[in-house]
Formats: C-alpha cells, sequence, structure tokens
C-alpha cells in the first residue's frame, strides 16, 4: 500500500471518526431535552450507534496502520535496501555472479596451499579483517557452516584476512575460538582480483568453477540464501 493511499483512506476514517462524535453528543443532547417524549428512543438508538462506530472506525485504522501499511513500508523500504547492497556490490567487484572464479593460491595457517579453482568441489570464500566489525558477526556463522560441512568431500572453506599476516589471522582464529580454514592476504593481491574495495565479502563457486553466489556485507537474511546455495551445490554432485 502506497502512502498516497494510506492517507487517503485515514482521511476519510477520520471523517468518519468525527462525524460519529458530532452524532454523539447531539443525540446525547437530543436524549436528555426530549426525555419526556417518544423521540427519545430514536436519539438513544442514534447514539449507541455513534458510540458502537467510534471505537470500531479507530480499530479500523490502527489495523490498517499496523497490519497492511507498516508492513508493506517495511517491505518497501527492504526492497530498496537490497537494491542498493545490489548496486553497491556490483560497483565494487570485479567478478561477479556467473563468472570464472580466478585463479589464486594461498598458504592457510596451517601451512597448506590453498589453490583455486578446483573442478569437482563446493568451495565458499569469505573476506574479512580482524578490525571489521561486521565481520565480527558474519564469522560465527561461517564457523558453523564448516562445523556442518568440514567432512564432505566436495566441500572447501577459507577465510581470507585482507591486509592481514599470517601471525595476525591466526591468532585471531584462536582467540575467537575458530576452526575454520584460514589464510593471510596481506597485499590484496588476492582480494583485488574479486574487488576493489568493501568488506566482509563471501563467495561460493561451484565444482564447474564459476561463482553462483556473492555478497557484501553482513545480513542474516543472507545467511538462507548461502545455505540454500550450498545444498544445491551438493546435491547436484550426487
Amino acid at each position: 500500500m502506497s502512502a498516497l493511499t494510506y492517507n487517503a483512506i485515514t482521511a476519510g476514517l477520520f471523517i468518519g471518526i468525527v462525524t460519529a462524535f458530532v452524532v454523539m453528543v447531539v443525540s446525547a443532547i437530543a436524549v436528555i431535552v426530549r426525555w419526556k417524549t417518544p423521540d427519545r428512543r430514536r436519539h438513544a438508538v442514534r447514539l449507541l450507534i455513534a458510540l458502537a462506530a467510534i471505537p470500531c472506525l479507530i480499530g479500523l485504522q490502527q489495523a490498517l496502520l499496523w497490519l497492511v501499511f507498516l508492513p508493506s513500508l517495511g517491505r518497501q523500504q527492504m526492497a530498496e535496501v537490497n537494491a542498493a547492497r545490489a548496486e553497491y556490490l556490483a560497483q565494487t567487484s570485479n567478478t561477479h555472479v556467473g563468472d570464472p572464479v580466478p585463479q589464486f593460491s594461498l598458504t592457510t595457517a596451517e601451512g597448506d596451499e590453498f589453490s583455486l579453482p578446483e573442478d569437482g568441489k563446493v568451495v565458499l570464500i569469505n573476506f574479512f579483517a580482524t578490525w571489521c566489525g561486521p565481520c565480527q558477526l558474519e564469522l560465527p556463522h561461517i564457523e558453523r557452516i564448516w562445523q556442518a560441512n568440514k567432512n564432505n568431500e566436495h566441500f572447501r572453506l577459507l577465510v581470507i584476512g585482507r591486509e592481514e599476516t599470517g601471525d595476525s589471522v591466526r591468532e585471531y582464529r584462536e582467540k575467537n575460538g575458530f576452526t575454520f580454514p584460514i589464510a593471510a592476504d596481506p597485499d590484496r593481491s588476492v582480494y583485488s582480483l574479486f574487488a576493489k574495495q568493501s568488506i566482509p565479502r563471501t563467495l561460493v563457486v561451484a565444482p564447474d568453477g564459476r561463482i553462483v553466489y556473492s555478497k557484501l556485507g553482513f545480513n542474516e537474511d543472507d545467511l538462507n540464501e548461502l545455505n540454500a546455495v550450498l545444498q544445491e551445490q551438493f546435491a547436484a554432485l550426487r
């Protein structure tokens, strides 16, 4: 519902409430003045109708506000936010959904080599920094995804610290009790393959080496989509 429509309906209801109030007052006075005449019944009925109409009209206005207009406004605002996020993601990204993943190699904190592309694997990549507030909120969810899928032979995950050192990402992971694979990208050489600026960033690479999911920032509503994409990719490998 648009604000214009809501305002028009609300104005009509307000007029109805004012009219009912005027009728109530006039009828109450008429009942008192004509108490000893047969007309008092007619005025009393009109008074009762006005008394019932006022709370009904107020209730209708409140129901319209809370059950129709505000939810509609919330959906509209969320759509605008998501559109702005998508536009900013496109502007700041060097790779997009559908693109082949750039080739790169990094050494993890454990000393293992992590390379992409890797055929036949579903790969989750997350770029973060130890000072990044939204990253702190997102990484516990990344840890849960890792715990749920780490034994899946078709799954790989790497959390990459942009402009971090091996020591800083290792200490950060230990301090927070995370267990996911982590690596440092001190000179942004890997990050720059994917984006120009802004973290956190989360991407999913399909077994054919193409990017099938890319998000910027952290929003809990994105987690359902992320998990759905992962499960869809796993299902395709069965």
